[in-house]
């Protein structure tokens, strides 16, 4: 980090040296804001007489001044600018450095993450909850099935929830299909929910919330008090409730019905008086999939604006159609 020196003085005294010499006075050396004076360009020395200086007009001092301060102010930029990388990283480090033993611990890294993880899956005795909101990547997925299946193998039991929107996606459905068969339980419940896994109801791996939006992808808090995890799995239990099973068959219209169970979900949050965008964030989908799915239904119904769609979505059997 960059070291700030410190300032020239600016005390009384700095100005009743100046008025000594002003005086004609001779001073020693060691006067008291003499030193100021020389550094600051406020006074000379003459070459010929140690102890005889002579004052020099405050303008071209100035000049000489401001240039100090402006030079003190480029290093008190890059000061305040790398102060809050170091505070990081020594938060970082104290994070990593406290006892396994703790109840609640702060992982950074994905590596981190994934190891106390797979640690804490390979020591499951009796069942794993997990709530995934969002779609995971082909090397997640497969690397996660063969984990998850040696759980099975030995007994545990398996509950997965993931967000509705997953129906759609052709390698979660593969994953789910296998898990199914493999005697796990898979469900999708439309809404946003926030991620976590809980192992046998004694730990649990949860997001790292703050006030500045999303969580971080990077970063996780571990958490092994038993209050708190029961209040983890209470929740994944009532996730869990209002949650639809799901096979990994892929969302379809059902006969009869012009559109799907994202289209209707929209739909109703558009009713409700809410914007695309609005209806995006509260159904924990992109608005890039509200777009697609909005367009495809102007498609299918032949009209050119979402008004036309709602206007016909409001006398539709469609409308009368119950999710749960």
């Amino acid at each position: 980090m960059p070291q700030v020196p410190d300032l020239p003085d600016l005390s009384a005294s700095l100005a009743d040296a100046y008025q000594r010499i002003l005086d004609g006075e001779t001073l020693a050396r060691e006067t008291e804001g003499l030193d100021s004076l020389l550094g600051n360009g406020l006074a000379a020395q003459y070459p010929y007489a140690p102890d005889t200086y002579s004052p020099v007009e405050p303008q071209y001092g100035a000049l000489r001044m401001m240039h100090i301060l402006h030079a003190h102010l480029e290093q008190l930029t890059a000061y305040a600018g790398a102060m809050p990388d170091l505070l990081v990283d020594l938060r970082d480090r104290y994070q990593s450095s406290r006892p396994s033993d703790k109840s609640i611990q702060h992982l950074i890294g994905r590596p981190a993450i994934n190891k106390r993880i797979a640690a804490e899956h390979s020591g499951a005795r009796k069942e794993i909850l997990a709530a995934q909101p969002g779609p995971r990547s082909t090397e997640d997925l497969a690397h996660s099935f063969e984990r998850d299946r040696s759980g099975l193998l030995r007994g545990l039991t398996m509950r997965t929830v993931y967000h509705g929107s997953v129906r759609r996606v052709a390698a979660i459905g593969d994953w789910a299909r296998n898990m199914a068969a493999a005697g796990g339980e898979i469900r999708t419940v439309q809404g946003r929910f926030a991620r976590s896994i809980v192992f046998d109801r004694r730990v649990a791996f949860v997001p790292v919330f703050t006030n500045e939006g999303e969580p971080p992808p990077d970063e996780a808090v571990m958490v092994s008090d038993p209050l708190v995890v029961g209040h983890i799995a209470h929740h994944f239990d009532l996730l869990w409730e209002r949650a639809d099973q799901w096979e990994g068959r892929r969302e379809t219209p059902e006969d009869g019905l012009v559109t799907n169970r994202s289209q209707r979900d929209i739909l109703r949050e558009l009713c409700l008086g809410r914007t695309q965008a609005q209806a995006a964030k509260n159904l924990g989908i992109s608005s890039a999939w509200v777009n697609k799915q909005m367009g495809e239904l102007r498609d299918k119904l032949g009209v050119g604006t979402l008004n036309e769609v709602i206007y016909w979505w409001a006398t539709s059997p469609d409308h009368d159609e119950q999710d749960g």
